[in-house]
This record gives C-alpha cells, structure tokens and sequence, in this order.
C-alpha cells in the first residue's frame, strides 16, 4: 500500500515522522503519564498525537498548517481526549494548569519555541521536543558541548539533556542535519531564587560579552584578578584557559561568590 503524501510546509523546515513504531518507541520513552495534560507542539499528520491519545489524560494538538489541521480532525473526530487547534505555536495561549509539551518541531523555529516554553506562566513541567542536533547542543552544553549563553541562561531553573539520538532516515523527507530529542526538565528547586534572576543573567551576558580568549579576560569585569587566581585555585580551574574549560558549576559558583562579596 503507498503512503499518502502531505504537502509540506518546506519554510518551516517540517519533516514527519515516518514510523508508527518509533513515534510508539518516542511516547514510552518520554515523561508522560495518563494523568498529564500534554501540548503537542507542530502535530503534523498525527503520528504523534494518535501514541500521546493512547498514553495521557488529554492531548492539545497545535497545527499551524490549515490543511494539516483539517486532516488531523478528520482522523480523530469523536476522541473527546483530543483537541485540534490550527495556531502558530508562538500565538498560542498556554494552559493554566500542569501541563507538558511534546512534539516534533520546524527545525528553523527551535529557538523561539523554546524560548516560548522557559518564558511562559506557568511554564511546562517537561517539554520533549525533537530538535535538530546542532540547537539541542547549544540548550544541553556539557557533556554534549561546551557550555554556552542559552544553556547557562537556562541551568539554574531546567535540567537540559539530549535524551535520544535519531536517524535522518526516520524522517519524511530526509532532513540534511541530524536530528535529537531534546528534554527540558523544570528544577523543584531552582539553583538561582527567582529574585535574583536578573542579577545572574546580567553576569552571564557580561562575562560571555567580553573578550573570550582566556576566562582572566571574561571574568575581569566582574572580579579583581586577585579574586580570580583565588577563584581557580579554589574552584580548580586555569584562569588562563578558554572559558570553554568552565562548566555550568563553576559558572554558578562564580555567580553565588559575586553575590556574596557584593551583599
């Protein structure tokens, strides 16, 4: 039997999953029970959404493409644990409840549909997202990469992994970069109390900001250069090595130190 072909929407960089099987595989494996709320970012022909239908409490399936929309309630019209709603994810109204999101998302718009998640009230309890390799990296920083501002700004209040590797084959079409599931976990506890959020991102952004051959030259503004020997001495980091050498740790130590000889 030939599989029917959707068009897609090749300016969002779209590409659907092509096995029942993995999108099974995908569900049981990401955090989602039968009591959760799920928002399906980007839900394409419905692979997804049929497994989360399957799993969850109920399913808000967000389309963007009218014609896959229309498809979509047509293939689940009577499920009343699924809702169809034709939207830009970046216009759509969140829920007020505990809730989670999950889809398989335009590659070109990871970074605002992220940014969308972290910044929202209440932001999602988990959001599992197939992403493309390259930006999974930028949000999860160490171990798979360097850190980097995205992941450091995002740390103190998510647990960033990169939770499963996939083919390019297991996509309709293929995409040309390789492709991953990025998990965001919110922390029960932040590492940072949101009264000082501003405070950290400000030391972030300034140090990243500055002349990045050495962490002597990153940290200069923010520390005297007695501080920063004392710093790599106690903290075991060469402060003539690139900043790359400092992971999200250091990073937060040097954060709680600034604070504390500033309060």
């Amino acid at each position: 039997m030939s599989r029917q072909r959707t068009p897609r929407r090749a300016d969002l960089s779209q590409h659907f999953l092509r096995s029942r099987s993995l999108a099974a595989s995908l569900i049981a494996q990401a955090p989602v029970t039968r009591n959760d709320l799920v928002v399906e970012v980007g839900a394409g022909r419905g692979i997804l959404t049929r497994e989360l239908a399957r799993r969850c409490r109920e399913v808000v399936a967000v389309e963007f493409d009218g014609a896959l929309a229309e498809a979509l309630r047509r293939r689940f019209p009577s499920d009343d644990r699924v809702t169809i709603v034709r939207s830009d994810f970046l216009r759509f109204r969140l829920p007020d409840v505990p809730y989670k999101v999950l889809g398989n998302i335009p590659f070109n718009r990871t970074a605002a549909i992220v940014r969308r998640l972290v910044q929202a009230d209440p932001p999602p309890q988990d959001a599992w997202l197939v992403v493309q390799r390259e930006a999974a990296e930028r949000f999860a920083g160490r171990p798979c990469s360097w850190e980097t501002l995205p992941s450091l700004l995002l740390k103190p209040w998510w647990q960033i992994e990169i939770a499963r590797r996939l083919r390019r084959t297991d996509f309709d079409p293929p995409p040309s970069v390789d492709a991953v599931v990025l998990w965001l976990a919110r922390r029960p506890r932040p590492l940072v109390d949101r009264s000082q959020a501003a405070d950290y991102r400000r030391f972030i952004r300034s140090c990243f900001g500055r002349d990045g051959r050495s962490i002597r030259r990153c940290l200069r503004s923010e520390f005297t250069q007695t501080q920063i020997h004392r710093l790599g001495r106690d903290l075991r980091f060469d402060p003539s090595g690139p900043p790359r050498d400092l992971t999200f740790d250091h990073w937060l130590a040097l954060f709680r130190f600034r604070r504390l000889t500033r309060s």
